[in-house]
């Protein structure tokens, strides 16, 4: 299976949090899988640490390489994702062009995605995991 992450279940999942489910955090960890995370997220969590709206456990390159070292890919941005994020269907309770990307990436590539948020569920093409 490939699943893309959440941010904060990237961020939950390197910090060992309880607040990642059991089933989140055993298909992370399954190596049958393949776990990807969006440039956008590493992106997101140092514009919110910088500006005091996100507290890591480490600094955000000692978590890209842990993420790395658990076997998480890093999916770069491209064309085709812009596309499918313009043709994202544009729902007013979630402006968040993050989350957006991630969704719109998710649906491109045919990726389940590992995330809490209720607001996902808002696109009903995405399969989304907890």
């Amino acid at each position: 299976m490939k699943v893309l992450l959440d941010t904060h279940s990237l961020i939950w999942f390197l910090e060992d949090s309880p607040r990642l489910s059991r089933k989140a955090k055993s298909l992370m960890e399954d190596l049958g899988n393949d776990v990807y995370v969006h440039a956008i997220s590493w992106f997101e969590m140092s514009i919110k640490a910088k500006i005091g709206k996100l507290s890591l456990a480490d600094p955000i390159d000692i978590a890209f390489t842990q993420a790395s070292k658990n076997g998480i890919l890093t999916i770069d941005i491209n064309a085709p994702q812009l596309k499918a994020y313009q043709s994202l269907p544009f729902i007013h309770e979630h402006r968040d062009p993050f989350d957006r990307l991630i969704i719109a990436t998710a649906l491109h590539e045919g990726f389940n995605i590992i995330s809490n948020d209720p607001k996902f569920s808002l696109y009903p093409a995405a399969k989304v995991l907890w």
